[in-house]
């Protein structure tokens, strides 16, 4: 499994940089290969990938980030080499979309609820335009936040005043799964599941059940065991 989410916000990010400041096209063609790698699932290589950009563009922000949504995929995951790399990202690119969807992933992957609803908050608020494909994600994530702590008032109002069922995204289907499986309604859960396979293509809703996998109401082996607290 890999946070499709997160190749989703690094392709954002490399835009924004084009815009500022073109890397050497060596380093795009780089670039390019490794999130090849990664949607392949072969991460040691992108990370060889990786270390050949830094050889060539040490401030290149796009680079941390990927390093950084690397050590959050289960074969990989490393949460204190993640916040690390995505605290380098950050800082060379302040207030970029890509490292705090990303920050707030880890903390989403960690399961700490509060704060990563805090963090997709902040996201929301810090930029109220964001393309819909990331405004739909993020406020998914920040609803499964809410049903993970029992708050399903709060998460039937992102559904309701967020998705529609003829939305581009799968967001509406999703939702309705995670609120019903935080209601331990599998079968319920399992009939949303099937009518977003019937309109969406598994493309369309890879970050979507990746996110029901990371909450541990879809079984994934590649996950790691949750670390008790």
């Amino acid at each position: 499994m890999i946070l499709r989410c997160a190749l989703l916000l690094t392709l954002l990010s490399a835009a924004a940089l084009r815009a500022e400041s073109p890397p050497p096209p060596e380093v795009i063609a780089l670039l390019k290969e490794t999130q090849s790698l990664q949607q392949q699932q072969r991460y040691v290589e992108a990370m060889v990938k990786l270390d050949e950009i830094e050889a060539l563009a040490p401030g290149l922000a796009d680079l941390y980030n990927l390093r950084g949504a690397l050590y959050l995929t289960p074969a990989l995951r490393d949460f204190d080499k993640a916040t690390e790399q995505l605290d380098k990202a950050a800082a060379l690119q302040p207030g970029a979309v890509a490292p705090l969807f990303n920050k707030a992933e880890l903390l989403f992957v960690k399961h700490d609820w509060a704060a990563a609803a805090a963090a997709f908050q902040k996201l929301l608020d810090q930029f109220p335009k964001l393309p819909m494909q990331v405004r739909h994600l993020t406020l998914y994530k920040r609803l499964i936040c809410e049903v993970k702590q029992g708050q399903f008032e709060a998460a039937e109002k992102t559904l309701k005043d967020h998705f529609k069922f003829m939305d581009d995204t799968p967001a509406y289907y999703y939702s309705q799964v995670a609120i019903a499986y935080g209601k331990d309604d599998e079968i319920k859960a399992k009939e949303w599941l099937s009518r977003a396979d019937a309109i969406y293509k598994p493309a369309e809703a890879s970050a979507y059940l990746d996110s029901l996998m990371e909450a541990r109401w879809v079984g994934n082996i590649s996950l790691p065991p949750l670390e008790k607290k």
